[in-house]
């Protein structure tokens, strides 16, 4: 008899963990919607859980979802001209965002030391003697791309990148699934393509490669190029 508690006690103990086990692996579905003090939606911003990112970005009304771990801490959105936000989940499953702190786009870095130059890495900008791998930047008003007839004949110049008509590689990058393209983001948005950007309309191009462009997680693999526009910053 006492053998047969005993082992009850033990099945018990095993149920009880097992059970607690497969809660904390359960996955629960998180949403909400980004916007800066306007009330504006933030579009593209990155979605990171517990500070890892998840390849997950808000959408054209602000919005995102995805699932998380039920025993997950914390949900962090990064932004292009917002910054970053962090707070904890607490067993929510709808948390929206605002950021409302100045706008990262506007912030003008000619005054800056040399190593101490300002870099847009898609959620804001960094010291560039910070970054682990070089980021090549490209001041796109200057006048010797008056006569450029597209994007490409710009990237064309720029150390590390390989231009090939309308293909760009970015040398030292390449994923097997996904090709050999870079991940575009303009303006802070996601983009399929960069042909009808005109050289006229363009500020700044930077490129990012290995460690500076993990933040983009898988779909910088190969790599990323971003552009800011003449202006862009300031679109409503």
């Amino acid at each position: 008899m006492r053998i047969k508690v005993i082992l009850f006690i033990i099945v018990s103990f095993i149920t009880v963990s097992v059970s607690s086990g497969q809660k904390n692996n359960k996955k629960v579905f998180v949403t909400g919607i980004v916007t800066d003090a306007r009330q504006r939606p933030l579009i593209g911003a990155l979605i990171l859980i517990d500070g890892k990112n998840t390849n997950a970005v808000t959408d054209n009304c602000g919005i995102y979802k995805l699932k998380v771990r039920s025993d997950a801490d914390s949900i962090t959105i990064v932004t292009f001209t917002r910054g970053i936000s962090t707070v904890p989940i607490e067993g929510r499953t709808k948390i929206d965002f605002v950021l409302g702190g100045p706008d990262l786009s506007k912030q003008n870095s000619e005054n800056k030391p040399a190593n101490d130059k300002q870099v847009d890495v898609g959620y804001g900008n960094v010291n560039q003697k910070s970054l682990l791998t070089p980021v090549s930047t490209i001041d796109g008003r200057s006048s010797k791309y008056a006569t450029y007839k597209n994007i490409y004949e710009i990237l064309k110049g720029t150390p590390g990148v390989i231009v090939k008509g309308n293909s760009v590689q970015i040398q030292g990058q390449s994923s097997i699934n996904s090709g050999t393209e870079p991940l575009y983001v303009i303006d802070g948005m996601v983009v399929e393509t960069v042909d009808g950007i005109s050289p006229s309309m363009i500020e700044s191009i930077s490129v990012l490669k290995g460690a500076s462009a993990s933040i983009y997680g898988s779909r910088g693999a190969n790599g990323v190029i971003l552009v800011t526009l003449i202006n862009g910053s300031e679109k409503k």
